[in-house]
């Protein structure tokens, strides 16, 4: 059974596979951040050019989930369905868990790997400048948050796909839904993870609100003559990825048992 579905999405796995190693390839070829890289490639002609290349990929990058739910999970299932072929692995005495298992198992095991390669040079290309812009910089695209993103939407594709049984309106699903859950992180979730603290600073300062490094701000409010800002500080890095992905992960595991029960259900 697996031979036979990596023989359906061999392609898919190429073209994802390409896509996903020319960013490895670009952040090679782009200049590293932060002061450090700067004195080691000042005299590099092309420098500036190098940086904003990786900037670039950088901004990219974040899309990429969205395309693996779209492109890699939503026509896994319902593509078949939608064309009958299912039907030639099911007559063959493969279960229908045993099909989908290994459809998941070869595709999302290549997302896994592809994501946490991308992710992890990423965040080589980006460490030099750490220090000063804090990681919070990258949290989306980070090794743990990344591919577990990678992997929601992979889930999310395939359950969509399983329910609606038509390819183009699951791709489109897809995109909608997985940017509904991206926003509701950004803006509900992800801030509230740990209450937030809280620095003051006179609203006639010339400076403003004091900086701190690295740190994941919220927003600033006017109380009289006192600018209050809202912050989580750089060392909750760590911590906030590991509940993010943690999270992710659950809806990917919960996504997937839909799809299992749904698919033993619809097609008993």
């Amino acid at each position: 059974m697996t031979w036979l579905a990596w023989r359906q999405h061999r392609l898919g796995l190429a073209g994802f596979a390409v896509l996903f190693l020319a960013v490895v390839a670009l952040y090679r070829l782009a200049a590293p951040l932060g002061a450090d890289a700067l004195t080691v490639y000042t005299a590099a002609a092309g420098f500036s050019r190098l940086v904003k290349l990786g900037e670039d990929v950088s901004t990219y990058l974040q899309p990429l989930p969205v395309l693996v739910g779209m492109f890699a999970g939503a026509p896994l299932v319902s593509r078949e369905i939608e064309h009958g072929t299912y039907r030639y692995a099911w007559t063959q005495g493969t279960s229908r868990g045993n099909w989908l298992r290994s459809k998941v198992l070869l595709v999302g095991g290549a997302v896994l790997v592809l994501s946490a390669l991308v992710s992890a040079v990423h965040m080589a290309w980006f460490a030099p400048a750490a220090p000063d812009r804090g990681w919070f910089q990258l949290f989306n695209q980070s090794i743990l948050v990344f591919p577990a993103t990678c992997l929601f939407t992979f889930a999310l594709g395939v359950a969509i796909g399983a329910l609606i049984r038509r390819t183009v309106p699951a791709m489109a699903t897809t995109l909608v839904a997985a940017g509904a859950v991206f926003l509701l992180f950004a803006t509900v979730l992800r801030p509230n993870y740990q209450a937030p603290l809280t620095v003051s600073s006179p609203v006639t300062a010339i400076d403003g609100p004091p900086e701190l490094d690295g740190a994941y701000y919220l927003g600033s409010v006017v109380n009289g003559e006192m600018t209050t800002t809202s912050y989580h500080p750089a060392d909750r890095f760590w911590t906030f990825q590991f509940v993010e992905a943690g999270i992710y992960l659950a809806l990917t595991a919960a996504l997937l048992a839909l799809t299992f029960w749904w698919l033993r259900r619809k097609f008993s």
